[in-house]
């Protein structure tokens, strides 16, 4: 994913359940990054390999992006861009991976970060502290959430440079800076961050047929607009 990533287990007095968890991630990158030439997406993306030829799990990671362009009217789409691209739904797919990987370790709290996108988890008094940064000044945290249980996952041009296509114009999304989403599910949350930030200012307007995601919302002027708690 070429990303860094960063998982805390609290408690835990061994590296297994971290080389297990990190070892499904790279597995994730091996098959989908379309940075390697010999990944199965690269391989299916140059036409070598056909959709009925692919793995179940390629397989089904292009049904839940698919289903997830169907669901936010076209917004989300890894085909956005021409050619097939599942990174903005395989980010919050594989750390929601990894997490089974530690729960089935026997660990149920800890927490999983990767570029932006957040996953915590707790079945003790154990809160995560998560703060949001602010696009117009890296040093600065918008809000600060406390969470035991959910994700947060941010989108924004402000740390890659144009990244999110709009579909329906085929240029870079620009109305916004971040689009930052709460919600118990990482991949819905992710998959919507996305989708909202190519929305524009219209996103404000879909999340309401959102129940239980939570937004901040930073447009180019630096204005913010938020359901999260402050």
């Amino acid at each position: 994913m070429g990303l860094p990533i960063s998982i805390d287990i609290p408690g835990c007095d061994n590296s297994q359940a971290f080389d297990w968890a990190f070892a499904r991630l790279r597995q994730i990158d091996k098959k989908f990054s379309t940075y390697k030439p010999d990944s199965e997406v690269s391989r299916y993306i140059k036409g070598e390999v056909s959709e009925d030829g692919l793995s179940p799990e390629f397989k089904n990671v292009i049904k839940a992006c698919r289903r997830a362009e169907k669901l936010t009217d076209g917004y989300f789409s890894a085909w956005a861009a021409g050619a097939f691209d599942p990174n903005g739904y395989v980010k919050g797919w594989a750390i929601s991976r990894a997490g089974e990987i530690i729960e089935k370790a026997g660990f149920k709290t800890y927490c999983i970060g990767a570029g932006g996108d957040i996953l915590a988890r707790s079945n003790t008094d154990k809160t995560w502290n998560i703060g949001i940064q602010d696009p117009h000044n890296k040093t600065e945290i918008l809000n600060l959430l406390s969470i035991s249980n959910g994700a947060v996952c941010t989108s924004g041009n402000y740390e890659r440079g144009p990244h999110i296509t709009n579909p329906m114009t085929k240029k870079p999304a620009d109305e916004l800076l971040s689009v930052t989403i709460a919600g118990p599910d990482i991949v819905w949350a992710d998959i919507l961050a996305t989708a909202v930030y190519a929305m524009g200012e219209n996103g404000i307007s879909f999340m309401s047929s959102q129940p239980g995601y939570s937004y901040l919302i930073v447009d180019k002027s630096g204005s913010v607009n938020s359901t999260l708690d402050i």
